[in-house]
Parts: structure tokens; C-alpha cells; sequence
């Protein structure tokens, strides 16, 4: 910067040298230029346009080379975390591999045992080891959804829904009566969607197994409306809803609220709900009181970002 200006003030500096030498030496030479008005003015802008054109010049490759610096920040972050979700998934795939054989080698023992069905403490240990390989590859599993492409297909979200709740009526009968769906087509329907038809199907099945499981027997409203052309989807019931200081923390890997400890679950269904939401995209949400009920929102753009991660060749059919 030093120098630059320096260079700048040469032209300034001669002219000082050169009038001080004139004038100690007593030369007295004197010229008069006559130049037209029109002239003067013109070269006077021409002077105003070359330094603001060097201005701008000098403040757009300050601005370059900061967009370089951020890029490069940027691009190490993402790599950082890249890096980190790789690390993560082969550390539980290992895992996985290595609490295999325990478990089962546990399971087997407890088997073996004469009476081990009707021994309490037997069944206890049994239940563990068969919850802690259950935990582990649902959570691997997790992990492989961060990182699997999208098979994307056009997909009429609301068929979707019905073919859901009608996989978990088959499962529950039950809920063929205590679940409903609800849709709104007036005035603005819900577009047909480019999204992945399995991973979609997944996150919807878990958010119904949750309203149903904590729904304390209740209605279960399925509702979907489509807001600025993307695709809403609501899953509401009516049951014990989630303590107010532990809402922001559902989404969490292995979150579970202090008054669900009593319903069997490993804490991972929300969590896979956001992930695929998340890579479509899309953003989840979640609005509760504490004994009176829980409402969990989708939200789904008609199609992944182009840049989103993992994005792979679309499929033919709508389902």
C-alpha cells in the first residue's frame, strides 16, 4: 500500500524538485498555455474518470480477493464436516460389526438357561442386548441416510399419506379408525413433487407411529396443504405433547423427553425425519403442550435444490 502511494506522488515530487532548482537558480523563464474552455473542461474529466475508474478497479480486487477467502473458507468447513459424517458413519459400522457377536453370543446364553422365560432377571438382560443391536444399527442406518443419493420420481404426496396410514393400520388396526387425512385443494392444490418416494415414505411412517404411540389413544389428523407452491404436511394428536424446556432438542440423535421413558423407543425416529426432510430441502418443526398434544410440520419444496447433496437419476412413475 506504502508503495503504491509513493508511486502515485512521483509525478508531484518532480514538479516540487523541479520549480524549487528554477527557482534557487533564479530563472525567471515564465509560460503561458492558453487552452479553450471546452478543452479544459474535457480534460479535466478525462483526469476524474481515470481516478475513479482506478478506484474501482482497486476496490474490486479487494473484493475478489476476499470472495477468494471466503470460498476457501468455506470450502475447508465443508470439507471439515464432510469428513467428520464419514468418520462418524464408519465408526458405527464398525461398531455394529463389533457388538454383533456379543449380543448374540448374550442372547444365546440367556436362552440356553432352563426357565430363562420365566425368570424376570433373564428376560431383562435378553430385552437389553436385542435394544442395544437394535439401537446401534438404527443408528448406523441414520448415518447411511446422511450420505445415500436421492432416487428422485415424481410423487403424489397425497396418495403418500394414504398409503401410510394404511401400512400402519395394517400394523395397528386400530388406527384405521383413529387416524384421518385431511387435505386442501381449494384454491391452490398441492403440486405433484420430485422427491425420494422410500425416504419420504420412512419419515411419514415415523411421525404416524409417533402420534400414534404418544397419542394416548386419540385422533391422529393427518393434514396437507400447499403454501407458496411448496408441499405442508401436519401430523397432530392429541396426547401427551412434550415438556416445553426439552421441544428444541426432539430432533436430536437419541432424544427422548423425560415423560416417554415408559413407551419403548430407541430416540432416533425423529431425528431420521429431519435428516431426510433436511436433504430434500425441506425444514421440520414441532409445536406441543405438555398433556395436550403434539403437531409436526414437514415442510417440502417441489423438488430438491440442485445443488443438494447426493442427488441422484430420476425415476419414472408417480405413486
Amino acid at each position: 500500500m506504502t508503495r503504491r502511494i509513493l508511486l502515485a506522488l512521483v509525478p508531484l515530487l518532480v514538479g516540487v524538485v523541479g520549480a524549487v532548482t528554477l527557482a534557487i537558480a533564479g530563472v525567471r523563464t515564465e509560460a503561458i498555455l492558453t487552452v479553450p474552455l471546452t478543452t479544459a473542461a474535457l480534460v479535466f474529466g478525462l483526469l476524474v474518470s481515470v481516478l475513479l475508474v482506478l478506484l474501482v478497479v482497486r476496490a474490486r480486487r479487494r473484493a475478489l480477493a476476499r470472495g477468494r477467502i471466503e470460498d476457501a473458507r468455506q470450502q475447508g468447513i465443508a470439507q471439515g464436516s464432510a469428513a467428520e459424517r464419514e468418520a462418524h458413519r464408519r465408526f458405527l459400522a464398525r461398531l455394529d460389526h463389533e457388538l454383533k457377536n456379543p449380543v448374540q453370543a448374550i442372547r444365546a446364553t440367556v436362552a440356553a438357561v432352563p426357565g430363562a422365560a420365566s425368570d424376570p432377571r433373564l428376560t431383562t438382560v435378553d430385552a437389553q442386548a436385542s435394544r442395544l443391536a437394535s439401537l446401534v444399527g438404527d443408528l448406523r442406518g441414520l448415518s447411511d441416510l446422511e450420505t445415500r443419493p436421492l432416487e428422485l420420481e415424481p410423487v403424489d404426496l397425497e396418495q403418500l399419506l394414504h398409503d401410510c396410514v394404511a401400512s400402519l393400520a395394517q400394523q395397528h388396526p386400530d388406527a384405521a379408525s383413529q387416524v384421518s387425512v385431511q387435505v386442501t385443494r381449494v384454491p391452490w392444490p398441492v403440486p405433484t413433487m420430485r422427491l425420494d418416494l422410500d425416504l419420504v415414505g420412512l419419515a411419514i411412517d415415523n411421525v404416524l407411529a409417533n402420534a400414534r404411540k404418544f397419542g394416548g389413544g386419540g385422533p391422529v389428523e393427518v393434514r396437507l396443504r400447499e403454501s407458496d407452491g411448496w408441499a405442508v404436511v401436519e401430523v397432530a394428536d392429541s396426547g401427551r405433547g412434550v415438556p416445553a424446556d426439552e421441544a428444541a432438542h426432539v430432533f436430536d440423535e437419541l432424544a427422548r423427553a423425560r415423560n416417554a421413558r415408559d413407551v419403548p423407543g430407541s430416540g432416533i425416529g425423529l431425528s431420521l425425519v429431519r435428516t431426510v426432510v433436511q436433504r430434500h430441502g425441506g425444514s421440520v418443526a414441532l409445536r406441543s403442550r405438555e398433556g395436550e398434544g403434539t403437531v409436526v410440520e414437514l415442510r417440502l419444496p417441489p423438488a430438491p435444490p440442485a445443488d443438494a447433496p447426493g442427488v441422484g437419476m430420476p425415476s419414472a412413475g408417480v405413486r
